[in-house]
C-alpha cells in the first residue's frame, strides 16, 4: 500500500451526484456495521461463532460495496467519520467515538480498493480492538496495520517526526507506506526530514496551539474551570448518588422497555427475553413485585420459546420460593402487596395457585384479607379451585378458605361445603354454617339438619336460628320430639331457648295441639316445670295465630294457679305486640 500526505479538508459545496449520494450512504451504513462489530468483538473470543459471523458480514458486505461503487474513501477527525465531506458516524459519546482511535494515533484517511481480501478486514479489526483495550501495547494502529503489510488498504497518517500541523516534509515527498515489496520495507525504514518553520509567528502550530501564541486566553481558561469544578464535583457527586440509589432491576426494566420500543429486531428480543428473565428472578428475590410485573409482561412480550408463565408459576410454587415471598410480603405494607396480587395476576390462571398458598402462609391478617379479595373475584367463577385448600391440615387455612367461599356465595359452592362439615375444629364448623348462610334455603337444609346431630351448643344453635327462617312443619315436629324428650331438661340453657324460638317461628298452627299439652303438663309443685311452662307460654303468644289467642285464654280458666300466671303473662305480651 502506498502512504498519502495529511491535507487540509476541503468542504465541497456542491451539490453530490445520485452516483456520490449512494456511495456515500453505503459508506455510512458500513461504518455504522463496523461500530457494532468492534462492540461485538470485543464481548466474544475471536472463535465464538457470534464474533465469527459478524466478522464474516462485514467483510462480505464491504465486497459488495466496493464492486458496486468502487473504491470507497473515509476521513477521520478527534470525533468523526466522513465521507466525501459527510458526517457519518459523530461521536455521541467519550465511550461511543469510532473516529478517535484512529485520530489519536495519526491516521487521518482510509481508502478500500475493490478485491480487498477478508483476512485485511479481520485485521483492521483486531488492530483496533487492540489499540482501544484495556492491556493496549506499545504499537500504535499505524505500526500495526504498516506491519499487517494490507494492499487492499491505503492509510493516510501523519509521520510520527512530522509536524501534526502542516503534514508536508522535506522535499515535498509524504511518509511511504509498506506494500510488502523489499523495495518499499527498506525506503520506509529511512528516516523523514521534516521542515518546520523556524520564525515566530509563521504559522507553525505545536500540538494543541501556534508557537508564540499568547496563552493569555489559555491562562484564562484554567482559570474559569477553577472556578467550576467545585460546582461541577459536587453535581458530579448527586447524579452518581441518585444513579445508585435507583434499584438495579428498575434500571435494567426501563433500558429494556427503551431498547424495544426503539425496534428491536427478533433475535434481539429473543436475547432481551432471556435476560430479562434473571432480572424477573432477581426482583422475585429482593420483593420487588412492581419490577417482577414489568419484566413479566416485557418477557411475554418477547416471546422467548423456552419460557412460560406456567413455568414460573411452578418454580414460585416451590416451599422455598413460597417462603422467600412471605418473608418479604410481611416486611412491606399494603401498597407493595397490591404490586404482588398485579404480578400474581400477570401469570394467568397458575397466578391463583400462587396467591392461595402464600396467603395461607402468611401471618398479618391485614395483608391475607387483600390476599383473600383478590382471590375471591379471581375464583367467583370457578369456586372448585379452592378445594384442594378444604383438605389442608392446617384448620386456619380452611376456615380462610371457607371465608372466600362464603363471600362467593351461591349454590355452587355447596358441594364443597359438604366435605368440611365433619371437621373436628369448630371454628371450622361454624364458618361452614355461616357459608350455608349464602345458599338457598332449600340446597342449603338437608346440610344443616345433618349438622344437628350430636352437634355442640353453639353449632345446634346457629343450625336452628338458619333454619327458622320459615314454616316447616316437618322442622316443628323434630322440634316438638326435643321438646317432649325426657332429658330435654338437661339441655343448655342456650339450646332451649334457640328451640322454643325456633318452634315458634316454623310451627303455626299445626304444633298448637301439643304446645297446649305441653302448658298443662306436670305436677303441682316442680320448679323447674315451670320455667318451662312460661317458655311454651311465650312460644304459642309468639305463633300469635286467633287458635293460639284462644289456647292462652283457655289457660286463663285453668284450676292451677302456675298454668293461669303462664297464660296471663303470654297474653300480656301478645296484646302489647298487637
Amino acid at each position: 500500500m502506498n502512504a498519502g500526505a495529511r491535507h487540509e479538508q476541503i468542504t465541497d459545496l456542491r451539490e453530490p451526484t445520485p452516483e456520490q449520494d449512494a456511495a456515500i450512504k453505503a459508506a455510512g451504513g458500513w461504518v455504522a456495521q463496523f461500530a457494532r462489530t468492534l462492540k461485538t468483538c470485543r464481548l466474544y473470543d475471536s472463535g465464538n461463532p457470534t464474533a465469527q459471523r459478524f466478522r464474516q458480514e462485514l467483510a462480505g458486505s464491504l465486497a459488495r460495496i466496493l464492486d458496486e461503487h468502487g473504491a470507497m474513501a473515509l476521513r477521520f477527525t478527534a470525533d468523526d467519520v466522513q465521507c466525501e465531506g459527510v458526517s457519518l458516524y459523530p461521536a455521541r459519546s467519550r465511550d461511543d467515538n469510532l473516529a478517535l482511535p484512529f485520530y489519536r494515533d495519526g491516521v487521518r484517511g482510509l481508502t478500500f480498493s475493490p478485491g480487498i481480501e477478508p483476512r485485511e478486514v479481520e485485521v483492521l479489526i483486531d488492530a483496533v480492538i487492540q489499540v482501544t483495550s484495556q492491556n493496549q501495547a506499545d504499537d500504535d494502529l499505524v505500526t500495526l496495520l504498516w506491519q499487517a503489510h494490507l494492499n487492499g488498504i491505503d492509510v493516510d497518517y501523519v509521520p510520527a517526526e512530522g509536524d501534526m500541523g502542516s503534514g508536508e516534509v522535506a522535499g515535498g515527498e509524504v511518509a511511504p507506506w509498506p506494500s510488502g515489496s523489499g523495495e518499499d520495507a527498506e525506503d520506509a525504514s529511512r528516516p523523514v526530514e521534516v521542515s518546520l518553520a523556524e520564525e515566530e509567528g509563521s504559522g507553525a502550530r505545536s500540538d494543541d496551539w501556534s508557537i508564540g501564541e499568547s496563552t493569555v486566553e489559555i491562562e484564562a481558561g484554567f482559570e474559569e474551570l477553577q472556578t467550576l469544578a467545585p460546582l461541577e464535583v459536587e453535581r458530579f457527586r448527586r447524579d452518581f448518588e441518585s444513579e445508585h440509589l435507583l434499584p438495579v432491576e428498575t434500571a435494567s426494566v426501563a433500558v429494556a422497555h427503551a431498547y424495544l420500543a426503539a425496534g428491536a429486531d427478533a433475535e434481539g428480543r429473543l436475547e432481551l427475553g432471556r435476560f430479562l428473565a434473571r432480572v424477573l428472578r432477581q426482583s422475585l428475590v429482593h420483593g420487588s413485585w412492581r419490577e417482577a410485573y414489568k419484566a413479566l409482561a416485557l418477557i411475554q412480550t418477547c416471546g422467548p420459546d423456552e419460557w412460560s408463565p406456567e413455568m414460573l408459576a411452578q418454580e414460585l410454587l416451590q416451599p422455598i420460593s413460597i417462603s422467600s415471598m412471605k418473608e418479604r410480603l410481611e416486611q412491606q405494607d399494603p401498597e407493595a402487596v397490591a404490586d404482588f396480587i398485579a404480578f400474581a395476576g400477570e401469570l394467568g390462571e397458575p397466578g391463583i395457585d400462587v396467591l392461595n398458598q402464600v396467603c395461607a402462609e402468611l401471618e398479618s391478617s391485614r395483608h391475607q384479607r387483600q390476599l383473600a379479595e383478590t382471590i375471591t373475584e379471581r375464583c367467583r367463577a370457578t369456586p372448585e379451585r379452592l378445594a384442594p385448600w378444604l383438605a389442608d391440615r392446617r384448620w386456619s387455612v380452611v376456615r380462610n378458605t371457607l371465608q372466600i367461599l362464603r363471600a362467593i356465595g351461591g349454590n355452587s359452592i355447596v358441594g364443597l361445603l359438604q366435605g368440611a362439615i365433619d371437621h373436628p375444629e369448630p371454628r371450622v364448623r361454624y364458618e361452614v354454617i355461616a357459608a350455608l348462610g349464602q345458599v338457598d334455603a332449600g340446597v342449603a337444609r338437608p346440610i344443616l339438619l345433618r349438622m344437628l346431630q350430636d352437634a355442640d351448643t353453639r353449632t345446634f344453635c346457629s343450625v336452628l336460628h338458619l333454619l327458622s327462617d320459615s314454616h316447616d312443619p316437618a322442622l316443628a315436629a323434630m322440634l316438638l320430639d326435643f321438646l317432649k324428650h325426657p332429658e330435654f331438661e338437661k339441655r343448655p340453657q342456650a339450646e332451649k331457648r334457640s328451640i322454643y324460638s325456633a318452634l315458634s317461628a316454623v310451627g303455626g298452627d299445626v304444633v298448637l295441639p301439643e304446645l297446649e299439652a305441653e302448658l298443662h303438663r306436670g305436677n303441682w309443685f316442680s320448679g323447674p316445670q315451670e320455667a318451662h311452662r312460661q317458655a311454651v307460654a311465650r312460644c304459642v303468644a309468639r305463633i300469635g295465630t286467633p287458635q293460639a289467642k284462644t289456647i292462652l285464654e283457655r289457660g286463663l280458666q285453668s284450676r292451677r294457679a302456675p298454668v293461669r300466671k303462664a297464660c296471663e303473662d303470654a297474653l300480656a305480651r301478645l296484646d302489647a305486640r298487637e
